[in-house]
């Protein structure tokens, strides 16, 4: 059974960001050895898993082999093929849902429906430079989680966005990362990560964004 979201984060978020902290650094070969090896462990066979005994005898139908049962419920509705949302990953889809974000507010942040989805937003809310490059990380991992369900940036994305939204300091940004440390997890060299505070923390600076002003 799934467990019950604390604290606002949902545990499924938390488990692939810190999954995927683990493997980034490693070889394919190396990926997919730990991937096996934990499946096994969790017991896993065929990628299917194992129905509980409280579960048989329901109403839903038999998952085909190869499926788990949660598969066989997640029937896919129709697609509008000319729907922009069609760009976004499932996993960022879930989040937008959880959140109650305004999809129609979200397209004028994000460049939903392109080729790429990137930060368009034509100014951000920050007065001072720090609260700017906050702002950036979170809605330039927004972008990527839109994008890929990763909510990832390389350090190379961030000083350019950083530029455009006057929030480049070459002194002090890698000083000023470090302290969002709760947010965000990286390095210059390997790129930054949005945490599941992170997103959340996005979340919020999006509902902020949305509010009318006075």
């Amino acid at each position: 059974m799934k467990k019950q979201k604390s604290n606002g984060i949902d545990p499924e978020i938390s488990a692939i960001s810190a999954v995927y902290d683990a493997l980034r650094e490693l070889d394919e070969a190396a990926q997919i050895r730990v991937i096996e090896y934990v499946r096994k462990k969790l017991g896993h066979k065929n990628g299917a898993r194992e129905v509980p005994a409280e579960e048989e005898g329901n109403d839903h139908e038999t998952a085909p082999v190869g499926r788990s049962s949660e598969a066989a419920d997640e029937v896919p509705a129709p697609q509008d093929e000319n729907d922009p949302w069609n760009s976004v990953s499932p996993v960022a889809k879930k989040w937008v849902q959880r959140n109650d974000l305004d999809k129609k507010f979200l397209g004028t942040i994000f460049s939903i429906g392109g080729e790429e989805i990137d930060l368009i937003a034509k100014v951000l809310p920050g007065k001072s430079m720090r609260q700017r490059v906050h702002e950036v990380i979170l809605l330039k991992g927004i972008a990527a989680y839109l994008g890929g369900g990763v909510a990832r940036l390389s350090h190379d994305a961030l000083k350019e966005a950083c530029s455009h939204y006057d929030a480049y300091d070459s002194t002090n940004l890698s000083k000023t990362i470090k302290s969002f440390a709760p947010d965000v997890s990286g390095t210059k060299e390997n790129g930054y990560s949005l945490t599941p505070r992170g997103l959340a923390s996005g979340a919020e600076l999006l509902k902020q964004m949305n509010k009318p002003k006075n």
